[in-house]
């Protein structure tokens, strides 16, 4: 069943749901960055979307079984094992990089989208998007300077484990964008963190030391909360009813503002130093993502590749 549309609802209205949400995601690097400091990325992340898809199950209970089916079984499951490989390496680099190097990084997941949506739809991107990747390319590569000693184009692990998650990222918004219109918002939301957890809590399991209870404290319970309550019911939830409503190009472009947000919380938390290189990385990747994802003439990718496919369309 699709998610009734509220006609009294503009545009403009969700335009500004996005903007919140990146607000949120860009303050979560730097609460990110303070847990990951005593718990394991797989451990933090399993607990963090177990327990918001525990939450919104129960506080959702109704509406869950009013509208579960094959299509919302098939599509959360997709998107969530996307996104959980996605969340899983962007946290596991963010432990061993910044705050600020972490959140453009992972904007380049709107550069990659297109190319990742031609590998799985067969629509090819514009002159736009090659254009975008070759700028963006250039900007990683001021970013590798790091703190201006010398020319060293190198990449950190961290920074590696960031791209990675970038492209499962662009994974998940080709699928949210096929899926999402089709299904209702909340019942989606819920059971993609259901497995977005168990793909971050299994690499807990199998590869990080277990918490143990004296790791915690107020400031964790803090910043748990703060992931689990705003970063990913609030914020995922605002995705999934946004890109019903808002063109993909438009909705990726505003996403991408999480990069702009996380840089400044990074500067005022985590006293990040910005030097001229890597000042000058940052702004050529915002180029290339406003270059990639600017407005055409072409149809909406919401309307071209949103419908499911025909054999998981939802039952009467």
């Amino acid at each position: 069943m699709r998610m009734e549309n509220r006609r009294n609802i503009s545009e403009k209205t969700y335009e500004l749901a996005i903007v919140g949400s990146t607000i949120i995601w860009g303050g979560a690097y730097v609460v990110l960055k303070g847990a990951l400091d005593s718990v394991g990325a797989g451990w933090l992340l399993g607990l963090r979307f177990l327990g918001a898809s525990l939450l919104l199950a129960l506080i959702m209970h109704r509406r869950l079984f009013a509208h579960l089916n094959k299509l919302h079984l098939v599509a959360g499951s997709v998107i969530g094992i996307a996104g959980g490989l996605a969340y899983l390496t962007q946290n596991i680099g963010l432990a061993n990089t910044t705050p600020g190097r972490n959140a453009f990084f992972t904007a380049t997941y709107c550069v990659m989208e297109p190319f990742v949506n031609w590998a799985m739809t067969g629509r090819r991107p514009g002159l736009r998007n090659v254009v975008a990747a070759l700028i963006c390319i250039v900007g990683v590569g001021f970013l590798s300077l790091g703190d201006g000693e010398g020319l060293s184009f190198s990449l950190s692990f961290g920074d590696i484990f960031t791209l990675i998650g970038a492209f499962f990222f662009a994974v998940q918004f080709v699928y949210i964008g096929r899926w999402a219109p089709g299904c209702d918002a909340m019942t989606l939301t819920v059971i993609e963190l259901l497995f977005q957890g168990a793909v971050c809590l299994s690499w807990g399991i199998f590869a990080e030391a277990a918490p143990t209870v004296d790791l915690v404290t107020p400031e964790l319970l803090f910043q748990f909360g703060y992931l689990v309550i705003f970063s990913t019911i609030v914020g995922i939830t605002i995705q999934n009813v946004a890109q019903q409503h808002v063109p993909s190009t438009q909705a990726a472009l505003l996403f991408s503002l999480e990069s702009v947000f996380g840089t400044i919380f990074s500067v005022i938390f985590f006293h990040e130093q910005i030097t001229a290189a890597i000042l000058t990385g940052f702004v050529l990747i915002f180029v290339a993502v406003v270059v990639s994802e600017l407005p055409s003439r072409a149809k909406p990718a919401l309307e071209a590749a949103a419908e499911p496919d025909a054999e998981f369309e939802p039952e009467a």
